[in-house]
Parts: structure tokens; C-alpha cells; sequence
């Protein structure tokens, strides 16, 4: 039986008055996703990030995701899964 290891991702939600429309995505930062093990430090990612705007369209959340499911993500693409970044 495989361990649910579970992971805390930061995503980004942009605002249906962006020019861009409304969207929601992990954040990639260099090629991996921003993801911890420690929710805590996940929080402190996103405030961290919030923090710093200056765009009102743009806020970021933490979402909890299991490993296995951030696998078959980065399948389809060229991101990385590095636990803490």
C-alpha cells in the first residue's frame, strides 16, 4: 500500500476584471511547482506573495494536493515535483 503523502501547493487566481479574464493555476517557480510538506510554510509562501503586489487582479492560496496527483500533473507537462522550494 503506497503512503498519501500529502503536499500544500501555492496557486495563483487571477480576477475575472484582469484584462486576461478570470484563471487559476499552481505557481511554477524555476520549472517545479511551489509546493511544501508543511502547511504553515505554505501560508507563509502565499502571504509572503500577497504581500508583495501591486496588482489588485492577483491573489494566491494554498491548496492541499497528494502526491500522487501532482505526478500525473507534471506527466503532461515539463514541470518537476520538488517537495520544498
Amino acid at each position: 500500500m503506497q503512503s498519501e503523502t500529502q503536499f500544500f501547493m501555492v496557486w495563483a487566481h487571477r480576477s475575472a476584471g484582469s484584462i486576461f479574464g478570470a484563471a487559476s493555476q499552481p505557481v511554477i517557480r524555476n520549472g517545479a511547482f511551489l509546493c511544501f510538506e508543511n502547511e504553515d510554510r505554505a501560508r507563509a509562501e502565499s502571504d509572503r506573495l500577497n504581500a508583495g503586489l501591486g496588482a489588485a487582479h492577483v491573489h494566491y492560496t494554498v491548496k492541499p494536493a497528494h502526491a500522487q496527483a501532482l505526478k500525473q500533473v507534471a506527466k503532461g507537462g515539463k514541470s518537476k515535483i520538488t517537495p520544498d522550494a
